[in-house]
Parts: structure tokens; sequence; C-alpha cells
């Protein structure tokens, strides 16, 4: 087994992630809390919409984290890579777009604080006050991007997520200590949110210069590799630019059409989507290293299997939670919401399948990144999907009904990964029938089956807890027994077998 090609370091991986992903998500939502007690409603919206400027103006650089990554895990995978070469001058790179950055953020942020964002005449000058903390922040957030990249093109992922475990509690624990203060609280938690960021930067410095040699700063800037991230990072940040205008658009398209209260119906829907794709994309994390580095050192076959297996997987997570979800969405939405808001439950069952769909297709756009032929395989889409806009309004206005709305925003988000699909098939090696014959079908046989009889059996049981579990744990067996003889090839099989026969043996 080749050193860029690890199935076992992809499980252990996969687990570090799930593990950091199920403690951090439970603090963030409790720290959420404690804030929202602590701040109260009006300064807990000063600090959302004060560092939504920053992350407004973001979106020009946001490209050059995928671009960083992507180079930083392609050279650590070539037989002969200079990885610090990719370092420094990524580095050097962004303290240039930390500085182009601070001076609009100093010039245009500010003037859009103190002219066109409405806040309380008492919160003003804290406002301005935690603004500046916000540019800090979003700066040191910036410069970290190569070290972030480097544990990650490591595999590294337990440091990784132990890391991402001490920045939560610390947020937690800044939220909880608010409580001692009686006044200028929400100046004291934006000063501590900037202390956490300077101190979770100086750790994965740390720890990378010990761990890793490529991380011996030098002031080099590669003239051709500028020119290559540059690109790189031009067409994502394109593309991001794209995406936020069709994602915005579909927000004010809602709101025009059908007001503000199918707008917390879309947003509720969105969070839920969110949750559930981040249930799956854990194991992109812990697979999308090997990807690239089996393209960048020409194991294609390996390559091939990575991305195939990674599809597959990623959407079987996503049945776990995703088809008793579909059966029991009305009571899991009283648990979470109590009051449920009309077509509410409509919304969060259309976009489950925009997670089903995007899990399938990231080990996709992680291969087709690999090779750095982009340009196509990001902006045609992206350019085509801004059609949800028109489609998604005159489908409200033909059907005077938002249900219908959110199929049409649904069928577009499918058909543009599909197109997505098409168009990597022409830059890498992915074959449009292989794909269908190793994830789509096999997908599809598991999932109708699992469906049927999680519907037969949702008939029966009633609406409680004991119920839900009872519909969870039947879905997962089920699953666990379809993936086995329905969802994975003979190889995958022999390597289950493999790893379930030495934990019986170590366990004997």
């Amino acid at each position: 087994m080749s050193e860029n090609f690890n199935k076992n370091k992809i499980l252990k991986n996969t687990l570090f992630l799930y593990l950091r992903m199920l403690f951090t998500m439970w603090l963030n939502l409790y720290a959420t809390r404690l804030v929202l007690a602590n701040l109260g409603v009006e300064d807990m919206g000063v600090y959302g919409v004060v560092g939504s400027i920053t992350t407004m103006f973001t979106v020009f650089v946001s490209g050059i984290t995928s671009a960083i990554q992507r180079f930083i895990t392609f050279e650590l995978g070539k037989k002969e890579g200079n990885t610090n070469k990719v370092f420094c001058t990524s580095l050097n790179v962004l303290f240039i777009a930390s500085i182009i950055l601070f001076i609009l953020l100093e010039v245009i942020g500010v003037w859009i604080l103190n002219n066109k964002i409405n806040l309380p005449k008492n919160s003003t000058d804290a406002a301005f006050y935690v603004f500046q903390l916000s540019i800090f922040t979003c700066i040191v957030n910036l410069i970290s991007i190569p070290y972030n990249a480097l544990i990650i093109a490591h595999e590294k992922m337990n440091a990784f997520a132990i890391i991402s475990i001490i920045q939560v509690i610390l947020t937690c624990l800044s939220a909880y200590l608010l409580s001692i203060f009686n006044e200028n609280r929400l100046l004291i938690y934006a000063s501590s949110i900037t202390i956490i960021s300077l101190l979770i930067r100086l750790i994965y410095q740390v720890y990378c210069h010990l761990k890793f040699s490529e991380t011996k700063y030098r002031f080099s800037i590669d003239k051709s590799l500028i020119s290559e991230i540059s690109k790189y990072a031009g067409v994502s940040t394109v593309s991001s630019i794209l995406q936020l205008i069709a994602n915005q658009g579909i927000t004010f398209v809602i709101n025009w059409t059908f007001g503000v209260a199918i707008n917390a119906v879309y947003n509720i829907s969105l969070q839920l989507k969110n949750s559930i794709l981040s249930f799956s994309l854990n194991l992109l994390k812990a697979i999308s290293p090997q990807i690239t580095k089996t393209y960048a050192s020409g194991e294609l076959e390996a390559h091939k299997k990575l991305v195939y297996t990674g599809s597959k997987m990623e959407v079987f997570l996503i049945y776990i939670i995703m088809i008793p979800f579909l059966f029991k969405t009305e009571y899991i939405m009283k648990l979470w919401l109590g009051n449920i808001p009309e077509y509410t439950v409509s919304f969060v069952q259309c976009t489950v399948f925009i997670s089903l769909t995007y899990s399938a297709f990231e080990p996709i756009r992680t291969s087709v990144f690999a090779t750095g032929r982009i340009t196509n395989f990001m902006i045609i889409p992206d350019c085509f999907y801004i059609l949800v806009l028109p489609i998604s309004y005159i489908i409200s206005k033909i059907f005077n009904n938002p249900s219908y709305m959110i199929v049409s925003i649904v069928f577009m988000d499918i058909i543009t990964c599909v197109l997505r699909t098409h168009l990597a098939s022409k830059v890498t090696i992915i074959e449009n029938t292989e794909f269908c014959n190793n994830v789509i079908f096999p997908c599809l046989k598991v999932g109708a089956i699992s469906s049927l009889l999680c519907y037969l059996i949702s008939q029966i049981i009633s609406d409680n807890i004991i119920g839900l579990l009872m519909l969870v744990l039947t879905n997962f067996l089920l699953l666990l027994f379809l993936i086995y003889f329905l969802g994975i090839n003979s190889q995958e099989k022999l390597y289950i077998n493999k790893i379930v026969k030495k934990y019986t043996t170590n366990h004997a």
C-alpha cells in the first residue's frame, strides 16, 4: 500500500473528525445560548452585523484558501516535490493579501459601518472597536491558512481535531465568563474572541514548526507558482461571488414573493441541510488529501478508487440521518422548534435532497481541483445556477405556493451537480458510465430498499422518542446489511472482512 493511499489512515482520521464534530457541535450550541443570555439580543445582533462586514470582504480572498490547500497537498504528494517553496510563497502572498484586505476594511468597511448599518445609538462606539477587533481576527485567520493546510495535507487530523476542540472550549469559556462583568460586555466578548484566535494561530504555528520541516520560513516568492495560485484562486473567487449572488438572490426572491415568514422557513431548512451535510463531509476531509496526493504521484487507479468509494460512502452516511428524518419530519421538527411554521416540513424535506446530491459530488470536486483544470468546471455551472432566480420567481408567481418554489430550487441544484459531474469527466479520469455503475446504482438500490422498509415501519410505530429511536436503529442496521450485500464491491468487502477479523481476533 503506497503512502499516498492508506485506508487505515482514512478510517482513523474519519474517527477523529467525527469525535471532533460531536464535541464541538454541542459546545457551539451551548456557547450560542450563553452569548445570547449574557449579551442580550441587541448586542448579539450588533456583533453579528459588524462581523458580517468583514465576512463580506473575505469573499474576495476566499479562493486563496482552497488554492493553497490544493498546491501544498499536491506538492506533498509528488515524489520530488518542494513543499517548503509552496509554503513560503503562500505565506508571503497572504501577507500581501492581508495588507490589501486591511486597507479595504479600514476605508470601505468603516464607511459601510458608519453610513449603511442601522445601529442603536448607545452601541455606535462599541461597534467601531468591535469592528477593529474583527479586522484583526480576520487577518490572523487569513495568515493561519498555510499552517492549517499543512496539517490537513499531512493528514494529522488528530492534531486538527484537538486544536479545534481547544478553540471551542475557550470560546465557550469566554461566553460563560461574560456574566461576571456588568458593563462593556460586547467589547469584552469581541476582545476575548480576538485573543483566542491569536492563541490558536500560535498553537498551529508551533505545532507545524515542531512537526514539519516545510515550515522553515524564508522570504521567497516563486513567480511561476504565484501565477498558478493566482489563476486558481481567481477562478475560485469568481465562483464564490456567483454562488453568493445566487444564494442571496434566492433570499430576496422569497422575500419579494412570500415575505419574511417564508424567509425564516428557508433559513431553518438551510441550517438543517448544513447540519446533515456536515455529518458526511468529515469523511471528505479525511479522504481529500489522499485524492490529491494519489493524482500528484501518478497513482491514477488508486485515485479513481478513492473518488468512487468516497462518493458512495458519503451518500451512505447521509442515509443514516436522512431516511428516518423523511418519515418522521413533523415529529422531529416539533422536538426542535416547538411550534412549526407553515411550509417548514416541505422545505426541510426538499433541502435534505440537496445534502444528498452534494455529498455524492464533493469527492469529484476534489479530484478536479487536483488536476488544476477548474475554470469550466467552476464557472459554467455557477453561471447556469443563476437561472434559479428567474425560474423560482416565475414558479412562485404561477402557483403562489412556497412548496413549489423550493422544489424548483432543489431541482436546479441537482441539475447543476449533474452538469458539474459531466464537466469533471472532461478533465479527470472519472468516467460517467463508471460513476453510474460504481456509485449511482449501488446508492439507489440501498436507498430505495431501506426507504421502503423504513416507511412501512414508520406506519406502525408511535410518534414519540422511543419510536424515533427504534426507527433510527432499524434504519442503521438495515443500511449495514444492504450496504454490505448491495452497496459495495468485492474488494471493499475484503477490506471490511479484514478489519472485522482483526478486531475480533484482538478482542477474543
